[in-house]
């Protein structure tokens, strides 16, 4: 299933939702430096640094996806960059989407024409594949602190 048509079957979600959502955007993601995760000719994955929270055994951190030629989004426009906000639990190995959002441009710029931000389609945490940008991320900002005795 692609990215476009997995994101067309959810539901749109409330005004107060959205406007969370565009102010952790605006305040944390948007502007950021990001982190390299795994790049090829199509694709960049990269994660912000400076947006992880450390919660328990989880860690709250903004990522992005940019692909290098604009993809349609279903019936709607072209799309080249995704931002997404997850939740990595460090202990159990598993990740649930919180928040995400589509631009026109790369590096969430341009026109966001699409949102998504409303626990009905995340309601459970999702396993960590191997060898997937998710695991790479999930390395990133876990092993440093996996083995402190606060865990």
């Amino acid at each position: 299933m692609s990215v476009a048509s997995d994101l067309l079957a959810m539901k749109p979600f409330s005004f107060s939702r959205w406007a969370c959502t565009v102010l952790l955007l605006l305040s944390s993601g948007v502007h950021a430096e990001w982190g390299e995760l795994i790049k090829d000719d199509e694709v960049f994955y990269g994660w912000d640094k400076d947006s992880v929270q450390v919660v328990h055994v989880s860690r709250l951190v903004w990522a992005i996806t940019n692909l290098t030629s604009p993809a349609k989004l279903g019936a709607g426009g072209d799309f080249q960059s995704i931002l997404t906000r997850y939740r990595i639990n460090c202990r159990n190995d598993t990740f649930l989407k919180l928040s995400e959002s589509i631009y026109t441009l790369p590096n969430g710029k341009g026109k966001e024409v699409f949102t998504v931000d409303k626990p009905d389609w995340r309601p459970n945490d999702t396993a960590i594949r191997p060898g997937t940008h998710i695991a790479l991320l999930k390395k990133q900002i876990c092993a440093p602190t996996q083995t402190a005795s606060s865990e």
